[in-house]
């Protein structure tokens, strides 16, 4: 990893998968305003290398070994709030994204996408927008008004109408 312009955003990848993560390398290679400044395959190794390395966006593997990616973004978030993440997984997004929006992750995309789709996913975050697919956007409201319809009353409410 040779020296990185200022004008490229940078990017720390932790992923567990060697293919996976040098096919995001290359895929990262092929933009001229990104550079990758780090890699790590578990979260313990992200939080020591990330801190030198000030990425813009980390890119997170839900499923590491040892510490969840969860855990991850949780700690990240909590260290640097201006750090974009996105998540990148091959777990069931409808399940997941949630997940990892509460967790302080800006984004979730699943790793069987193509690299363009990725690279949106990625231009978006770094642009301070949220990425989730479109199947999930569509699926939000119906979610929260099925959270909505199931609520118990509030204890003022009840007592407003008994």
């Amino acid at each position: 990893m040779g020296k990185i312009s200022k004008s490229r955003q940078r990017v720390f990848i932790v992923e567990d998968h060697p293919v996976f993560r040098e096919g995001l390398v290359q895929v990262l290679g092929t933009e001229p305003d990104l550079a990758v400044c780090g890699e790590a395959s578990d979260a313990e190794e992200a939080l020591r290398a990330i801190p030198g390395r000030k990425p813009d966006l980390v890119l997170v593997d839900i499923t590491l070994p040892g510490k969840s990616g969860l855990a991850l973004i949780k700690e990240l978030r909590a260290d640097d709030r201006r750090i974009r993440i996105l998540a990148v997984s091959m777990h069931e997004e409808a399940v997941f994204a949630g997940r990892v929006l509460r967790a302080g992750g800006d984004g979730y995309i699943m790793k069987q996408e193509g690299p363009e789709e990725i690279l949106r996913a990625i231009h978006d975050v770094l642009a301070g927008h949220i990425y989730v697919s479109e199947q999930v956007v569509a699926a939000m409201p119906k979610a929260v008004a099925r959270r909505s319809a199931n609520a118990q009353p509030r204890p003022l409410a009840r007592l407003a109408h008994p």
